[in-house]
């Protein structure tokens, strides 16, 4: 499988403001003033804005892997919950085939309540994996860091660096 150059370090994590000490070989800051935040990626990855809302998405050359950040207007303030509501609506509109959860875990990220979904679907008759991080930040703008990699490719340090090196 495809992995970062070098993987997360065991060391304490950034603080809010701060940047990590040293990115990997072949990375580089992306930062989206629309949007406002800035993020890490491979060297070579290519964007994508959607017209009509507040998401950039992001890919691996060569490769079905992909990150997307959003941002939206969601009123729900408990990520659990929020979670737990878009599956229910994305299960029954069997927006994903072959959808089997993996878990919904509440988490503290950059200072508030945050939520990890974890999931696995059929993508074009292929079995991909997905790990969707949503929170609310300090000033209250809602943001869902979303990793998708076919099953074969899956490395969760990528997610990892990502939510690492993400600032609002």
């Amino acid at each position: 499988p495809a992995s970062p150059s070098a993987k997360p370090s065991k060391s304490p994590r950034p603080s809010a403001t701060a940047r990590p000490a040293k990115l990997p070989e072949g990375w580089q800051y992306y930062r989206d003033p629309a949007m406002g935040f800035t993020v890490a990626l491979p060297r070579g990855w290519t964007s994508k804005r959607f017209s009509g809302r507040d998401r950039v998405e992001f890919r691996k050359p060569g490769s079905d892997s992909l990150l997307w950040i959003e941002s939206t207007d969601d009123p729900e303030k408990d990520p659990v919950r929020h979670w737990e509501n878009l599956e229910k609506n994305r299960v029954v509109k069997k927006l994903w085939p072959g959808y089997e959860r993996i878990g919904i875990t509440p988490l503290r990220y950059r200072g508030v309540k945050a939520a990890d979904w974890e999931f696995t679907y059929l993508k074009n008759g292929v079995r991909t994996h997905v790990l969707d991080r949503g929170f609310h930040t300090i000033t209250g703008r809602p943001y869902a860091i979303y990793w998708e990699s076919p099953e074969s490719e899956w490395d969760r340090a990528f997610f990892d660096r990502f939510t690492e090196t993400f600032r609002p």
